[in-house]
Formats: structure tokens, C-alpha cells, sequence
């Protein structure tokens, strides 16, 4: 009898974890983006990102990685037009002025996330870590940048090999990539 009871144990583990993987790999927002205050003073009180395709990344400014990464993000969201870049800076540990300090001149906007409901939402836990969404909010790629803290070193372009793929109205080939970089501390 526990035998059988340990292999029934093992089995419904199994399923469990597979319910949790098909789960986490169709990811769609239910709900807009919460309120936020932008780091160039204005306050939003939804961003709402349906009905456009979109790319939100997460940034520290005290992160390193995040610091190689924010030029490379600069060149994508010039190549990729048609996506909306949103940054957003969760960390509990850095105040407003420090992100405005270090992120308020990109070229394209920046929530700062003081209460970490927006990296809450998307379950995100590094920075910089990669979300592209299609104009449904349905998650179509979520991970690492590049397979590199500095993508000038990559060899590994993921985040660009994603945005390609559905520019040119093809399944992405990659769904997910291991987000390397700073812990979001919350």
C-alpha cells in the first residue's frame, strides 16, 4: 500500500508541475498596468498597454547589468518602431530621484514602480528582465536580454531574435530566456 501511495504521490506532483509550466508559459495580463508615476513628473493612473505591441523591461539603477543594457534597449526600441518600450524601475532600495537621475533622459518613458505592484503583476525578479506582450497583453517572450550582462559580449541575442520574429508575423522562436542581472529587491 505505500508503494502505490507513493507512486500516486509522485504522479499527482507531476501534474501539478505541469499545470505550473503551461501556466507560467501563457502568461496573459488579466489587467492593465497600475497607476505609476512616470520618472519626467507625469502621473498616469492606468497604463494601459492594450491594443499596441509592447516591450517592458525592468531596471535598478544601481543594477550594472542595467546600465550595459539600457543603450542596446535605446538602439532596439529606434529599430522596432512599431513596439512600445516602457521601462520600469522596481527596486524598494532607490528612491525616485535615483531612477530620474539615472533614467530620466531615455527615449521612451519610464514608470517608477514604488510599491512594486507592477513587477508584482508580471512576476518579474531581475533587472533587466524582458517582457514582450502582443496587443492583446497575451506574454510572448519573457527572460534575459541577451545571453550576456553586457550585450556588447552577447552571442546570444534574445529580446532582438523575439522582436524580429514578430515583425515579421512569425511565432516566436524562443518563449523564454533566463534574465541575467540584479535581483529586484522588494
Amino acid at each position: 500500500m505505500d508503494d502505490l501511495a507513493s507512486a500516486l504521490y509522485i504522479e499527482s506532483m507531476k501534474f501539478t508541475l505541469l499545470l505550473l509550466l503551461l501556466s507560467i508559459n501563457s502568461l496573459a495580463l488579466e489587467a492593465p498596468l497600475l497607476s505609476s508615476t512616470l520618472l519626467d513628473g507625469k502621473k498616469v493612473s492606468s497604463l494601459n498597454l492594450k491594443n499596441r505591441k509592447s516591450v517592458i523591461f525592468f531596471l535598478s539603477a544601481s543594477c550594472p547589468c542595467t546600465k550595459k543594457s539600457v543603450p542596446y534597449l535605446q538602439t532596439l526600441s529606434k529599430q522596432y518602431p512599431e513596439f512600445q518600450f516602457l521601462g520600469v524601475h522596481s527596486n524598494s532600495n532607490e528612491s525616485f530621484e535615483d531612477a530620474k537621475k539615472e533614467f530620466g533622459n531615455l527615449n521612451f518613458p519610464i514608470a517608477y514602480d514604488a510599491d512594486m505592484k507592477i513587477a508584482d503583476q508580471f512576476k518579474a525578479t531581475k533587472t533587466p528582465h524582458v517582457f514582450v506582450l502582443d496587443a492583446k497583453n497575451e506574454i510572448l517572450f519573457h527572460g534575459g536580454v541577451t545571453n550576456s550582462v553586457d550585450p556588447a559580449r552577447a552571442k546570444r541575442f534574445y529580446l532582438k531574435n523575439a522582436l524580429e520574429d514578430i515583425s515579421k508575423r512569425r511565432d516566436v522562436q524562443l518563449k523564454f530566456a533566463k534574465a541575467l542581472g540584479c535581483y529586484i529587491v522588494r
